[in-house]
């Protein structure tokens, strides 16, 4: 076990500079998109959305909170689950879907800020503090899965790189996407039959 944890905390080590990369990507995304630039991408989905959640309101009548929550737990934790495999495995794609996943979220979080107002930093805060962390992770493991394709043949590592990368998104990455899922179904939940 400690051999595990020694070797995944090396290879997370070894990420920090396309940690700190994507970190900074994210943050570009979202100060474009809260200046408004993406407004024709995200206005017709966020329509969609609100219709969506008009009909879930009326669930409340019919179906327990548990099972809401349960629903919502497995949607959620599912999605983003598989959109953090989708970075890690599309890298070696030479990044391209990391790097698009990477500015499309930062970007929805940004317009999103800017059509609701900052108070949506704090209504992400509580999983996003999990689920964001999770996602840079997984979008900084696609890039150095990416980087690695590019390598010369002797030089290349890949099947390691792999190997490395699937237990980071085991051990650490589907944790954090849990602990995220909890809390935003629980939100969400609360939202739907307190508030």
């Amino acid at each position: 076990m400690d051999t595990n944890i020694s070797s995944l905390r090396e290879y997370l080590y070894s990420l920090r500079f396309y940690f700190l990369f994507v970190s900074f990507i994210f943050v570009c995304a979202i100060v474009i998109g809260y200046n408004g630039v993406l407004s024709e991408v995200f206005s017709a989905p966020l329509e969609w959305i609100e219709e969506l959640s008009g009909g879930i309101k009326d669930f409340t009548d019919i179906y327990p909170a548990w099972l809401i929550f349960m629903v919502f737990f497995a949607v959620i934790f599912l999605n983003n689950a598989f959109t953090c495999f989708l970075d890690i495995i599309l890298g070696p794609l030479l990044g391209v879907f990391p790097l698009f996943s990477l500015i499309l979220n930062g970007g929805l979080i940004g317009w999103f800020a800017q059509e609701e107002g900052l108070i949506v930093f704090l209504a992400i805060a509580p999983h996003g503090m999990f689920e964001i962390p999770a996602f840079l992770l997984s979008t900084a493991i696609g890039l150095k899965l990416g980087r690695e394709v590019l390598k010369r043949k002797e030089e290349r590592h890949l099947k390691d790189e792999l190997r490395n990368a699937l237990r980071a998104y085991l051990i650490l990455v589907l944790l954090l996407l849990f602990i995220a899922a909890l809390i935003e179904s629980g939100l969400i939940v609360a939202a739907l039959f307190f508030i």
